[in-house]
């Protein structure tokens, strides 16, 4: 499949309208999972440079996908993988591999939120990209206004795959705000993953 732009890609799959950290709070409150705002809301919300938001991110974890489906029975699911999008009916088990769920109300209804599932171990978050970098949950995320969001290391690796430039924008606008030590768990993370990255602190 021939890769789309961000605007072929709505205008085939449907328009986003992404709610806002505060609204997934809303949607989420009392919720038996763990979750946490990610991309680039992420980086905002930890000092980084405001900007326009396309999407949502809504980080949660793989073992909680019964729970979360459950949760949000009254929404249409939609697993994104490879460029494409396949519903999740409610009677169908996820495909092997999918970790990124689309959420809607219905056909008629914008996009809300990009689901990021991520696999976890013994109480221990798990680099999706490499098992070698893991967090215990309680360290994952840091809470702003009552609103939990990923970690901004974290965020920052997720995104040092594949660096568009909204992500060099979020790590330019963002690196000054890191203490010593989230600026050095970057580095080690970079280091173990994507070695000889420029985000790294040897590199820069």
């Amino acid at each position: 499949m021939a890769e789309l732009s961000e605007d072929e890609f709505q205008l085939l799959y449907g328009r986003w309208q992404p709610l806002k950290p505060r609204e997934v709070g809303e949607l989420l409150d009392g919720a038996p999972f763990r979750w946490w705002i990610g991309g680039g809301w992420a980086i905002e919300a930890a000092g980084g440079t405001p900007r326009r938001h396309d999407d949502t991110d809504v980080v949660m974890l793989l073992d909680d996908l019964p729970t979360v489906r459950e949760w949000l029975a009254e929404f249409h699911l939609w697993e994104a993988h490879a460029g494409a999008l396949q519903p999740l009916l409610a009677e169908d088990e996820p495909r092997e591999g999918r970790r990124q769920l689309w959420v809607r109300r219905d056909a008629d209804s914008p996009w809300l939120c990009d689901i990021q599932l991520n696999p976890v171990q013994e109480g221990r978050w798990l680099f999706k990209r490499d098992a070698r970098i893991s967090l215990p949950l309680d360290e994952l995320g840091r809470t702003f206004d009552g609103i939990p969001y990923l970690w901004a290391p974290v965020m920052l690796l997720h995104k040092a795959k594949t660096v568009r430039a909204k992500d060099q924008a979020d790590f330019d606008g963002v690196i000054g705000a890191l203490s010593d030590d989230d600026r050095r768990w970057l580095d080690d993370a970079l280091a173990l993953a994507h070695p000889g990255h420029p985000w790294g602190r040897s590199e820069t």
